[in-house]
């Protein structure tokens, strides 16, 4: 079975920045589910796999604008530490911010005494990256997976397999209690989820 629109791929995989550092892998672990076709990997890997069948190895260097994009200095800010009154503040925690588009993750990157510069940037925004992806099996999704948008089980993207250094394949990094796979690092007091591992999410 070839890969398209609503199926679901078993892949093993390895990303890597542009200088082989590597950001991401399922190495030593389950090989992850991801259903195709509903936005849950970045959409430069996503376009490689298509027509691609079992047995398959995809090696792909995707670029930013197919990736998590660029980046936006605008979302880089500085904010009253108020603002986290009773919070234990430490760089690199992440938390949820409302915004005119609702929730988004920011990550604390400096504190200069009464103030917190935030950034709402991906982790991963403006870099290039290497995909290595073993396709290990394709199957048909099931209505009830293409209704929801994510793989039904305990290794699908969006649904537990999680790194934490922050990255999932899929593609996404997320900084919430609902990460989505694909990828994600979490800081979130109580848990995390697909693709993305230990969070300290405060709302």
């Amino acid at each position: 079975m070839k890969i398209t629109s609503n199926t679901v791929v078993s892949i093993d995989y390895i990303v890597t920045d542009e200088n082989g550092q590597v950001l991401d892998t399922t190495n030593g672990q389950d090989a992850m589910e991801v259903l195709i076709g509903h936005s849950n990997i970045v959409p430069g890997l996503e376009d490689a796999l298509m027509g691609k069948e079992k047995g398959d190895r995809v090696d792909v260097l995707v670029q930013p604008d197919r990736a998590y994009g660029i980046r936006h200095p605008e979302l880089i800010q500085e904010i009253d530490i108020n603002m986290f009154e009773g919070m234990e503040l430490n760089v690199g925690d992440s938390f949820l911010a409302d915004t005119d588009m609702g929730k988004k993750p920011i990550v604390v990157k400096e504190i200069k005494g009464n103030t917190v510069v935030v950034d709402g940037n991906h982790p991963l925004a403006g870099m290039t990256l290497k995909f290595l992806v073993d396709i290990i099996d394709v199957r048909q999704a099931t209505d009830s997976e293409i209704e929801h948008g994510h793989v039904h089980g305990a290794h699908g993207c969006c649904h537990g397999h999680d790194h934490e250094d922050g990255h999932e394949c899929c593609g996404k990094h997320h900084h919430d209690e609902d990460h989505e796979c694909c990828g994600r690092h979490h800081h979130d007091d109580d848990d995390h989820e697909c693709c993305g591992r230990h969070h300290h999410d405060h709302e």
